[in-house]
């Protein structure tokens, strides 16, 4: 009996210790990021920054020139010499004129950044999407992500094709499955497929990713919930200001269309003439050709392209999708920012002058399509007392509750109709830094379209204790939702968070001045969502 005991003692050792073994070696207890990674292409050498490693520009594709361009993203060309960049690589070619456009934009432009905790993992996994209208943008902005890997998560930051590059759909592009255009979600899906295939040696948790974006980056993300591409490459989703265009996805033929009469007026400025106008003849028109004319031509058309219906990506619209129930289901937070629209009257500053009470009609029929009848649902006399800013104040009012509020609290509605875990937010720290025009304005922008990055990502000095303490509230709920689907769960936080399950739960974001942490009750009401926008649908 004894010698059965010490038998199966030692049989229970040996399993426990074999569990440990499985645990550490694949990706469980006990990972760290290292300071070489392995990946499936070859060696990456990780930047000590403080309490977080940073990997810089590594491949999750091959560069898309040449025959590439205009394709779907194919696999890396491997490496043996690890590779040791310090910073992110150049963004994606930027075809478009927003005061957001990167430098230095290239063709090759494939790469992502993973910044991760030097503790021990595993680690929850958060993939950032970055916004820009999908003309703009890309990694480099959002390099130091430290208040969300300081909360114990690794970040991975990815590059897209963009405009012209990554949506322009022309028939001779079309693929072998009859699709095209959209090769910049493709490029996001290579990049999940990459964190699947690779973020373990990082010290992540495949099994747990979250993926993030804000502008047309909560578009995207809005995309993968859709796309049946998507399915199992990500676990939770997080979409910032992404609700914006339900009702302009193009189908196939509206983008062959567009994509037509954008190359014919590219080659006809540039006096390019191809005896066909073939795939050949697009992939191999000179980049200046392309960052020029066809930039142009594409802008001009299309200056804020989204994800089409190109039957392979999206074989329906996201609207569509989500109706019928198709949607990927994962827990989610969605939210908006409380002045979203000051931020476009205040770029439309920087080349006219500001809105007067005279021009607030006209602005709200030619700058957001809507009949000039709608300003007395938002009468000027409701923004203030100073008349030199209430144009500018209500214009602000009405494009952030037609785009962005009531079409997010629309999605909010849908996704916990289908019983789908959701959480549901507004910012609204009016004192936050301005992105642009932030001296010269002729109103304040308040809480602004994209000004709520700056509490996710070192993007500038706060330059006060409460909107640090605001940074330091909202990395613990996004942190805490990415590990346990949940925003309550894990590092304290300042409010209990209640999941979506009407219009009166909602939490608010500001600084202690401004009302601090709060759920909302009246967000529905304030933003005319059950009444001048009640036919918005989704």
């Amino acid at each position: 009996m004894k010698t059965r005991l010490i038998s199966e003692c030692r049989l229970g050792l040996a399993l426990a210790t074999a569990s440990l073994c499985v645990l550490t070696a694949c990706g469980g207890g006990g990972a760290k990021a290292p300071d070489t990674a392995n990946t499936t292409g070859g060696a990456v050498k990780a930047v000590d920054r403080g309490g977080m490693r940073s990997y810089f520009g590594i491949p999750f594709a091959a560069p898309p020139v040449g025959n590439l361009r205009w394709a779907p993203p194919a696999p890396v060309t491997k490496w043996t010499t690890p590779l040791a960049k310090t910073q992110s690589a150049s963004p994606c070619l930027q075809t478009s004129a927003s005061p957001f456009r990167l430098a230095g934009g290239q063709e090759d432009c494939l790469y992502l950044d993973v910044h991760a905790p030097t503790t021990e993992g595993p680690f929850p996994v958060m993939v950032w999407i970055h916004g820009g209208a999908f003309n703009t943008g890309g990694t480099t902005t959002y390099a130091d992500p430290s208040p969300l890997v300081s909360k114990g998560v690794i970040v991975v930051n990815i590059a897209y094709r963009l405009g012209a590059l990554g949506f322009l759909g022309h028939p001779a592009l079309r693929a072998s499955d009859g699709s095209v255009g959209n090769y910049g979600i493709m490029d996001q899906q290579a990049a999940l497929r990459w964190v699947q295939d690779n973020i373990d040696g990082f010290g992540g948790d495949k099994g747990n990713v979250t993926i993030f974006g804000e502008s047309a980056g909560g578009f995207s993300v809005l995309t993968h919930l859709a796309s049946p591409l998507s399915k199992g490459l990500f676990s939770k989703a997080i979409i910032e200001s992404g609700g914006y265009a339900f009702d302009r996805q193009p189908t196939q033929a509206a983008v062959e269309a567009q994509g037509t009469t954008i190359v014919n007026n590219a080659l006809a400025a540039a006096g390019v003439a191809c005896a066909t106008v073939d795939a050949a003849c697009l992939r191999g028109l000179s980049t200046d050709v392309v960052n020029n004319q066809l930039a142009t031509a594409f802008t001009t058309l299309n200056s804020s392209p989204v994800p089409s219906i190109d039957g392979k990506v999206l074989p329906k619209s996201i609207k569509a999708a989500f109706a019928a129930g198709e949607n990927n289901k994962v827990p989610l937070v969605n939210g908006s920012n409380r002045d979203e629209w000051g931020l476009f009257v205040a770029i439309r500053e920087l080349a006219a002058p500001p809105l007067t009470s005279a021009g607030y009609p006209t602005y709200l029929q030619t700058g957001l399509g809507l009949p000039q009848t709608t300003a007395a649902a938002y009468p000027l006399t409701d923004y203030g007392t100073n008349t030199a800013q209430q144009a500018s104040l209500a214009a602000t009012a009405v494009g952030t509750d037609l785009l962005f509020s009531c079409p997010a609290l629309n999605l909010s509605k849908r996704a916990a109709a289908q019983n789908t875990p959701i959480w549901m937010y507004e910012f609204r720290d009016r004192t936050a830094v301005p992105s642009v025009a932030r001296t010269t304005a002729s109103f304040p922008q308040g809480a602004a379209h994209s000004y709520e990055l700056q509490y996710l990502f070192n993007l500038r000095d706060l330059e006060n204790a409460e909107r640090r303490d605001l940074q330091d509230s909202m990395s613990r709920y996004w942190t805490n939702f990415a590990r346990t689907g949940n925003p309550n769960g894990g590092n304290a936080v300042p409010a209990e968070w209640p999941a979506f399950t009407a219009p009166d739960k909602v939490l608010g974001l500001d600084v202690a001045s401004g009302g601090g942490v709060k759920v909302l009750s009246t967000f529905e009401k304030d933003h005319k969502c059950n009444t001048v926008w009640s036919t918005l649908t989704f």
